[in-house]
């Protein structure tokens, strides 16, 4: 492992630490896992399913005109990108996410890391960065806990790399150490209730560089943030959520009624699930803006899917599988 630090935005980053040396050894990983808040694996996923994923998203790419047809790498041709994407919900419709999630070597690295059969969550991020002109102010502007935006739910995110990243394109920074403070969102701050720019330490930042078929595993606490890109290629990676079929998982389902005192599903266990819904019911849509749940309604009808957090019979968050 090269441990010296990358200077970036000003900021020294250690790399962080690789867990392969824990492997088949589940108490020292989850040891790991608490005191930093995250696992970092190197070439453990499997080539074959990565490289499906990565030619799907050069399809977007190349659709659009930003990178030449026939090219293997996402390298930006020059074309105008001011109308450049967020969201990619083309990959959303060919179901990239399900294709890997069915992988039997995907599916046994993960079985094995959980000790129990995984179960994917449908909230899954299609990332795909381009280039930037210039240096943003903050470079950690997008730093963000997964668990404040999806209801404290008990699950493991997979940040899953799709090309070679580098200092120059950037990739994942977490906030080492940083999951035991609670969560450090600014709660009158909305919608997105951003956490302030002071609220982590920058010493406590940490990233390293990332190959295709290496994964970083991390809990719903930690702060983390993608770097942004100096590159002249595009930065592609998959956001993935993942927990033990035995755990307490959320309903996820076909709406059957929904109101702004109730929400009925049919669940993909096949049972019909009621849940009371409230003021402090967080109603959002991609991307974590809390919205009202009157605009939700309105947005997820009965027949649209829906993603339920519950506690207690009452819908702690209602967003879409996405």
């Amino acid at each position: 492992m090269n441990a010296q630090a990358k200077t970036i935005g000003n900021v020294p980053m250690p790399p962080m630490i690789e867990a392969n040396a824990h492997l088949g050894d589940r108490q020292a990983l989850h040891a790991l896992m608490d005191r930093e808040g995250y696992l970092f694996f190197r070439d453990v996923l499997d080539q074959d399913a990565i490289g499906e994923i990565k030619r799907a998203y050069m399809k977007v790419l190349t659709d659009m005109g930003v990178v030449d047809a026939g090219a293997t790498e996402p390298v930006w041709n020059g074309a105008d990108l001011t109308n450049f994407p967020v969201k990619f919900e083309q990959l959303h419709e060919v179901k990239v996410w399900e294709r890997f999630a069915e992988h039997p070597k995907i599916n046994a690295f993960f079985r094995e890391l959980l000790g129990d059969d995984p179960f994917w969550l449908p909230i899954v991020e299609y990332r795909i960065f381009p280039p930037l002109a210039k240096a943003p102010e903050d470079p950690f502007f997008g730093r963000h806990q997964d668990g404040f935006y999806n209801g404290d739910l008990d699950c493991w995110t997979c940040w899953v790399p799709l090309v070679d990243v580098n200092a120059d394109t950037g990739g994942l920074a977490m906030a080492s150490g940083q999951h035991k403070r609670g969560y450090l969102h600014d709660v009158n701050a909305p919608p997105q209730y951003y956490i302030p720019g002071d609220a982590i330490p920058s010493e406590s930042w940490r990233r390293s560089e990332y190959k295709p078929s290496d994964v970083v595993v991390f809990n719903r606490w930690i702060p983390h943030c993608g770097m942004d890109n100096f590159s002249k290629h595009f930065r592609m990676s998959m956001d993935i959520r993942v927990m033990p079929v035995s755990g307490d998982l959320p309903v996820w389902g076909k709406v059957q009624t929904f109101t702004p005192s109730e929400i009925s599903v049919q669940n993909h266990d096949g049972k019909l699930v009621s849940l009371r819904v409230d003021d402090e019911t967080y109603s959002r849509w991609t991307g974590g803006k809390r919205i009202a749940t009157e605009e939700l309604i309105a947005l997820i009808p009965p027949g649209d899917d829906v993603l339920a957090f519950h506690k207690d019979g009452h819908a702690t968050m209602l967003r879409p599988p996405r």
